[in-house]
């Protein structure tokens, strides 16, 4: 036996001890530090731009095409796309389930699935971009602006962005680096309407002659006996007065036309821009830089800080170069909690001990627990499970867990050291003696948390660390609690430990507690129905209650941020909802509550929390802020308050004042999606949904996926009139396009960054519908001389008006989607709201036409996916239950006394969430599942020596009450230090995880009373009738009944 060896052989258990302490010490320093879980990529998207185009035609030429081949791919669950104008954007999600090797290959596939789709493209339609990086969070967010003093233009600010982004992306542990508002330029031909038609020159001749002036292309190789030459034409364009200097048209005479003669050649941003960033009151650029995983956050972090100060010094004078966003701010405070509630756990549990067990026997505990946590950090290590706050946080449940092997098995040596054993053979039959039980108590708990360690998908990442961590410190406290743990409780239990000895070396005396315990396990025993029926109230109490439960996906978190979603209507350029932003950005910067403002326009905010996704691009009526305040525990408030307030300010637009949630990525926590053939319908449908959402209190906002378009300038031409003046339709179109947008000629290359050359008509105030329709259009010549052009203005042709475009096209899985999506106010349960919805449906419903459906979808769904992921496993672990519960008695009686308590245990927990009325969110499910595993440990004990006790096991009551207190010292020490583990939890004040610490806590705490009170009658049930039949079989007529009557034969 190895704790024997280790007790005869001392240096053996020293060496143990050094090589626990350094190798931990060791995986300590290696171990990954983060804030958050990462989430496992099954996300990416795809967007494709094909300028124009109505959203019918980007569904029927984009998006089906990619929708084919991409649902093709047996690893994607599911395709999702919006078809908007000019725009093609597709989600693909993959299966939950797959392995880490699996979801690489499976990306490779959807990249060669988007290559072979955009085949079938017409032309005109960009190349598709595949992003699968959008489920990565930012560990720093730096923004560069002008200095004060300074006015930088906002192109030498682009190009120092991209500057520091090379070098950010070569620096050691970083994995991509993303820019936000940067400023593309451009070499930009503005050319005058009139001096193009009277050279006879169109804007397509223009175009030609540019790319023909630059010859950026192979020119051959010279291939000889001796050399072997790379053939290259010189001229490319290297600069703006170069392309000014390019002919484009010489007469017999030799005179020439150069296109600075009838253009203006510049340096330009270009117009529109995609996106814009508006960094803490001033224009600016913001960069997201993201760490590999595996890394140690606040050194990376301190790291980084030391390259930028580099940087800082070289950058050109008048950039101001500053850290938006931190995480490893965040993530040294996180730790520091989640670290102060395990020692604050760890005092709770050595001072219980204390009192229970004394001194000594508190200090074998107080050994173990470092002892287990390092060799759990070894394991961490080897596993790659990095320290973050739901890792920590398991070690913290754990806490309470582990030690009850450590405590059972030394109250198990001093029993026996009082009896006056020898030191070794209480090692060897202590071990002998509590090894099945502590082996199944451990293997039970485990099983517990196994649904929690498979659960797939992004609620796998964040709520599987938290099992992972317990199931590897309860592995490791049972290894040590039969090897190490028997050793040092014999070496340090007998020194001055005897029967007379104070109460800090061997606990408080039980007294007058104890012998009330006595007592009332005296009647329990002898009136095992009326005991049990009493204490099944308990747990019946809590079955009755949970239907009062408010159903809850995952809370809030109570962090010194939140972002502000704004929305325009469609049509709205991206000038004016820049100028919406800077009159939000000064009304929230004079809020004293906040300290700093960043914002995005055209695009998503970049990703500084774990479950926030960038889902939005290209879209010029859309902005993104975070915005960090001055005190997490008055954010929501401010959240509660901002909302009411900018709704009343702004009414011009949609404004969302969102906090920061916990758990799985959600669209909306309201979600009604209807599914049909027509958009028409569906449009109708979906604003029926909508005026029913917004009869429910608690909604701020509801909106529909199919909406009105944004206006747009439809020229009606007379088609005869078109022809007569030698011109068709697709003529005129093109001709249109290139003078407002332009046409690429060219470009140059300065360094990595690329400049093209476009040539357009200058630019007028081409929103007046006026100006667009003075356009003059060349028209061939008839007499065959190319230097005179005739025109013809667009206005002659036909009419104009302004109409509506079609609304975004949405299609999920191929079939046609509306989302209706609701908003509830901060604090208040998306649960109730779809209750409240739910209501008003069954009073006034929607009737829907044949072949159209609804489902809900927002947090319920996503609910609703999670718990039956949990739930999905339980039949196996229910079967290995019972199999280490039969395996560990050998009875079927006393097996299913044991598992009874899986089902009352959960009733226990219900009662608990029911008494300080938590919501049952899954952190607080999964603390009820973790319950059940951990309030078996009792029973598990209980049972295994009253089976093990002679007396006991012939149904006497007195040895049943005997073996049962001579139990209780440790299993009162192990369920207050459970509770104790778990009380800095409950007590820390947070919204995620007191549901989940009261579950487990509350229900093995009331646990006590099952284990007193129902177990032993229940024991008493099973062996009496059995003793009986034993007797019956020895002496038939010796056998009484319980009154004392005289039974005959075996009729007992």
């Amino acid at each position: 036996m190895l704790a024997k060896l280790l007790y005869s052989h001392s240096r053996y258990l020293w060496l143990t001890v050094i090589v626990i302490l350094m190798v931990g010490a060791a995986s300590m320093r290696s171990l990954g530090r983060q804030e958050d879980p990462t989430i496992t990529n099954f996300v990416a998207t795809v967007t494709t731009f094909f300028p124009g185009a109505e959203p019918a035609r980007i569904e029927a030429l984009v998006s089906k095409p990619l929708e084919r081949e991409l649902r093709a791919i047996a690893e994607v669950d599911e395709v999702k796309s919006t078809s908007s104008t000019g725009v093609s954007s597709i989600v693909i999600e993959l299966y939950e389930t797959l392995e880490a090797s699996a979801i690489e290959r499976a990306w490779s596939e959807v990249r060669d699935a988007i290559d072979d789709a955009s085949r079938q493209f017409p032309a005109g339609v960009a190349s598709p971009v595949f992003d699968n990086d959008r489920t990565t969070a930012y560990v720093r967010i730096i923004a560069l602006t002008s200095a004060p003093g300074y006015d930088l233009s906002l192109p030498l600010l682009s190009r120092s962005a991209e500057d520091l982004a090379e070098r950010a992306r070569n620096f050691l542990g970083t994995q991509f680096v993303d820019i936000y508002g940067e400023a593309s330029e451009e070499i930009r031909v503005d050319v005058n309407e009139q001096s193009l038609l009277a050279r006879g020159i169109s804007i397509g001749e223009l175009t030609r002659a540019l790319q023909g002036a630059d010859p950026r292309r192979a020119s051959g190789r010279a291939s000889g006996d001796v050399n072997d030459l790379l053939i290259e034409i010189d001229g490319e364009f290297d600069s703006a007065e170069r392309v000014a200097n390019v002919i484009i048209r010489t007469d017999a005479a030799g005179n020439s036309v150069s296109v600075g003669d009838i253009a203006r050649v510049y340096r330009a941003q270009q117009t529109p821009p995609q996106a814009l960033a508006h960094t803490d009151g001033r224009r600016g650029i913001l960069l997201g830089v993201a760490m590999n995983e595996g890394q140690q956050v606040d050194k990376w972090s301190q790291q980084f800080e030391g390259f930028l100060d580099e940087y800082r010094a070289q950058a050109p004078a008048g950039i101001d170069i500053t850290t938006s966003y931190n995480q490893a701010t965040y993530t040294e405070a996180r730790l520091q909690d989640v670290l102060t509630n395990l020692a604050i756990g760890v005092l709770l549990v050595l001072l219980v001990l204390l009192f229970t067990l004394g001194l000594r026997a508190a200090t074998v505990v107080a050994v173990i627990l470092p002892l287990c946590t390092l060799v759990s950090l070894v394991i961490m290590n080897q596993i790659g499970l990095p320290i973050h706050q739901m890792s920590v946080t398991g070690l913290v449940v754990a806490l309470g867990l582990l030690v009850d092997g450590s405590i059972v098995m030394t109250d198990e040596v001093r029993k026996r050291l009082l009896d006056n054993e020898a030191p070794l053979d209480a090692i060897g039959e202590s071990v002998h003696r509590m090894r099945i039980p502590l082996l199944s108590s451990t293997a039970t708990t485990i099983l517990a948390f196994v649904p929690m360690v498979i659960l797939p998908g992004p609620a796998g990442d964040f709520l599987g660390s938290i099992a992972k961590a317990v199931v590897i410190m309860l592995g490791s406290s049972l290894v040590l609690a039969l090897v190490i743990t028997p050793v040092l409780a014999a070496r340090l239990l007998p020194g001055g430990l005897n029967k007379g000895s104070h109460w800090w070396e061997t606990g408080v005396a039980s007294g007058a507690m104890g012998r009330s315990l006595s007592r009332a396990l005296d009647w329990s025993i002898r009136h095992p129905a009326g005991s049990v029926a009493l204490a099944l109230a308990l747990p019946v109490a809590g079955f009755l209650a949970f239907p009062t439960l408010t159903a809850q996906f995952f809370p809030g978190t109570d962090r010194d941020q939140l972002s502000l979603k704004v929305t325009l209507p469609p049509g709205r350029s991206i000038t004016d909802t820049y100028a919406l932003v800077q009159e939000l950005d000064e009304r929230l910067r004079d809020e004293p509550l906040i300290r700093r403002v960043d914002w995005t326009v055209g695009e998503s905010a970049p990703q500084f929390y774990y479950n926030l996704v960038r889902n939005k691009e290209g879209i010029p009526s859309y902005a993104q802020a975070m915005v960090l305040t001055t005190d997490e525990n008055r954010t929501d408030d401010l959240i509660r308050r901002l909302q009411t307030e900018l709704d009343a300010e702004y009414p011009q637009a949609r404004i969302l004042v969102l906090g920061i949630e916990q758990g799985p990525p959600v669209s909306a926590p309201l979600e009604v999606d209807l599914f049909g053939p027509d958009l028409e319908t569906l449009r109708h449908l979906g604003e029926e949904f909508r005026l029913r959402m917004e009869r429910v209190p608690d909604i701020t906002h509801s909106t529909t996926g199919l909406i009105a378009g944004a206006p747009k300038l439809v020229f009606k031409l007379d088609e005869q009139r078109v022809r007569m003046a030698g011109l068709d339709l697709a003529t005129v179109a093109d001709t249109l396009d290139a003078a407002l947008r332009g046409r690429i000629g060219g470009e140059i290359l300065e360094g990595t960054q690329r400049l093209p050359v476009r040539a357009r008509l200058n630019e007028n105030a081409w929103s007046d519908p006026e100006e667009i329709a003075s356009i003059r259009l060349p028209l061939p010549a008839s007499d065959g001389d190319s230097r005179t052009m005739q025109s013809i203005s667009l206005s002659t042709l036909g009419q104009f008006s302004l109409e509506p475009s079609n609304s975004p096209i949405t299609r999920r899985d191929g079939e046609r989607i509306n989302t209706v999506q609701g908003y509830v106010t901060r604090g208040v349960l998306a649960e109730g709201a779809l209750k409240d919805l739910q209501a008003i449906l069954a009073e006034d419903p929607v009737a829907l036409p044949f072949g159209y459906r609804y489902q809900f979808g927002g947090n319920s769904d996503a609910r609703a996916s999670v718990v039956q992921n949990i739930i999905a496993p339980m039949g196996l672990i229910v079967a290995a239950l019972l199999a280490t519960i039969v395996l560990t008695f050998n009875s079927w009686r006393l097996s299913a006394v044991a598992f009874s308590v899986f089902v009352l245990s959960m009733g226990l927990s219900l009662l608990s969430l029911a008494i300080f009325r938590y919501p049952f969110g899954v952190q607080a499910l999964i603390g009820v599942i973790g319950s059940i595993g951990v309030s078996i440990n009792a029973a598990i004990i209980i049972l295994t020596a009253l089976q093990l006790d002679t007396r006991a096991s012939r149904g006497e009551p007195a040895a049943v009450r005997d073996v049962v207190m001579d139990s209780s010292r440790h299993i009162v020490s192990t369920t207050i230090t459970t509770f104790g583990g778990f009380l800095p939890l409950i007590l820390e004040g947070s919204q995620f995880w007191p549901p989940f610490a009261m579950a487990i806590a509350g229900g093995v705490l009331l646990s006590t009373v099952v284990s007193f009170f129902y177990i032993p009658p229940m024991f008493m049930l099973c062996y009496r009738r059995r003793h009986r039949r034993l007797q019956a079989e020895q002496h038939p007529t010796l056998v009484k009944d319980d009154d004392g009557n005289r039974l005959m034969g075996n009729a007992a």
